[in-house]
């Protein structure tokens, strides 16, 4: 599968954005040393991401099988009917600055640094999806997240680390643990495929005050599927 790899992500950060998401303001008694702090996270922080074209072989009621590679899910076999291909990716905030946040002793900086890696996860999302519809054009599309939902458990994240490749997974600098957690913890996994219809996984999760929910939950949705 040929992989697109952006590992030299241009990531400028606003006071703006930074004091949304810790939800302070520019008179917050704090917000000097967290501004400083985020100066020196900027100087760290590398995200990347990579993402490719993956063909599907075979499919079944709860299976599909991209370039050799089975996956284990009713909704992705559901969802991914009427297309031959969909893009797998990966994006992270780097290790670099994911390091350096676990380097500082200070809890409180620590709190604030892990917000900042957050920050800079969405700028590699963001600049992932950039690229892709750019290169692409690939019309509407929606994503899937391995251990989002419990028809397609982490243990997917297996499958998706072996048909990205582990060169490639190297490149991106995220390795894959034994519980199928990705390091740096900052990271994010999935398939993006076209479609006609507006979905999001968080459509099908009830769990409440999710801090990376994209859409409203859906029961009369999540029934049918």
């Amino acid at each position: 599968m040929e992989i697109v790899l952006l590992d030299n992500i241009q990531s400028l950060i606003s006071n703006e954005e930074i004091f949304k998401k810790l939800r302070m303001d520019a008179n917050d008694e704090y917000a000097s040393e967290v501004l400083e702090l985020a100066e020196r996270a900027k100087n760290t922080a590398k995200p990347k991401a990579i993402y490719g074209t993956a063909y599907i072989d075979d499919r079944g009621e709860d299976w599909v099988v991209f370039d050799g590679i089975r996956f284990t899910s009713r909704l992705l076999s559901n969802k991914l009917k009427g297309v031959h291909k969909a893009f797998p990716y990966i994006a992270t905030c780097g290790h670099e600055i994911f390091d350096w946040a676990k380097s500082l002793l200070d809890p409180i900086e620590r709190y604030w640094a892990e917000a900042l890696c957050e920050i800079y996860l969405q700028k590699a999302y963001d600049a992932m999806k950039e690229d892709f519809e750019r290169r692409i054009r690939p019309g509407k599309t929606a994503s899937m997240n391995p251990g989002s939902l419990d028809d397609w458990p982490l243990s997917e994240q297996k499958q998706l680390f072996k048909l990205m490749g582990a060169q490639n997974t190297s490149a991106v600098g995220v390795q894959l643990t034994e519980s199928f957690l990705m390091l740096p913890v900052k990271s994010i996994s999935g398939i993006m495929f076209q479609t006609e219809t507006d979905y999001e996984n968080c459509m099908l999760c009830p769990r409440e005050k999710c801090p990376g929910r994209r859409a409203e939950y859906n029961p009369e949705l999540a029934n049918k599927n």
